[in-house]
């Protein structure tokens, strides 16, 4: 397997875009949609908010969460023996949480770096 030096990787990136160029023949279309194109796309799905986007995010941890709740009240009440799977909810619930606050802990400092700025 060869891997290029990230110089080299680098060195192939067209401008405005953030996808190096394997090669001319297989090259992938650079061109920039125009404003407002996304949602014109054929098969795109449609723009969603950064709110929606924010709550279903949101709304998948809580039910990761709920969840590994769930299935260690069922461990420790007797309703259930695999181990495997109440140890698997536990530690996806901590890992969605730990993301979740890193997430939070960055969108903060992006805030703050915001708020410091002369204008």
């Amino acid at each position: 397997m060869d891997i290029p030096s990230f110089g080299n990787s680098m060195s192939k990136v067209v401008p405005g875009t953030f996808v190096p160029d394997i090669g001319t023949s297989n090259a992938p279309n650079t061109t920039p949609l125009p404003d407002g194109a996304a949602g014109d796309v054929t098969g795109a799905a449609p723009a969603q908010s950064f709110s929606d986007t924010l709550k279903g995010m949101l709304s998948e941890v809580n039910d990761k969460v709920n969840t590994s709740d769930q299935n260690t009240r069922d461990l420790a009440s007797g309703k259930t023996t695999d181990m495997t799977k109440v140890v698997t909810s536990v530690e996806e619930a901590n890992l969605a949480m730990q993301f979740t606050l890193s997430m939070r802990n960055k969108l903060l400092e992006s805030y703050q770096e915001i708020s410091r700025m002369s204008v």
